[in-house]
């Protein structure tokens, strides 16, 4: 199994669940195969849904990073520097198209306008759209194709 952070739902409150994985040994060359439900990154700790809810609260509704950490982590402990940064909104923003995929977009003129553009194309992925982006790409985060 592997622990996955995030909120079960946009109105509900961050939680840590130990989510079950399948392993799988190639035959031809002994390498070992991780498989996990679909929403999850490869070595993330945060499920995709609350990487994508986290980005479009800071990004698109415009949240401070410590109220966007509070609606996503279930953490306790924040960091001593700078309790109210959060550094994986900046890194998630940057390395977005190896989370969510090739066709993830990249351009604003800032981290923040990205993560915004990034939050609208998560969310046109939702299965039911809102026209509520923050939740909506909570959903979409789910059903984007990740690597």
């Amino acid at each position: 199994s592997r622990g996955v952070e995030g909120p079960p739902d946009p109105d509900e409150r961050a939680t840590y669940t130990e989510v079950p994985c399948r392993r799988y040994v190639c035959n031809a060359c002994g390498a070992i195969l991780v498989v996990v439900p679909r929403g999850l990154g490869c070595g993330m700790r945060y499920s995709l849904a609350a990487i994508a809810f986290a980005l479009a609260l800071w990004g698109y509704a415009r949240v401070t990073a410590a109220r966007a950490r509070a609606k996503v982590s279930a953490a306790k402990a924040r960091g001593f520097t700078s309790p109210e940064q959060w550094s994986s909104l900046r890194r998630w923003t940057s390395q977005a198209r190896s989370i969510f995929g090739a066709d993830a977009p990249i351009e604003g003129a800032t981290l923040r306008d990205r993560a915004a553009r990034l939050a609208t194309w998560l969310a046109s992925h939702a299965p039911l759209p809102t026209s509520q982006v923050p939740r909506d790409a909570f959903f979409g985060g789910r059903f984007v194709h990740a690597r």
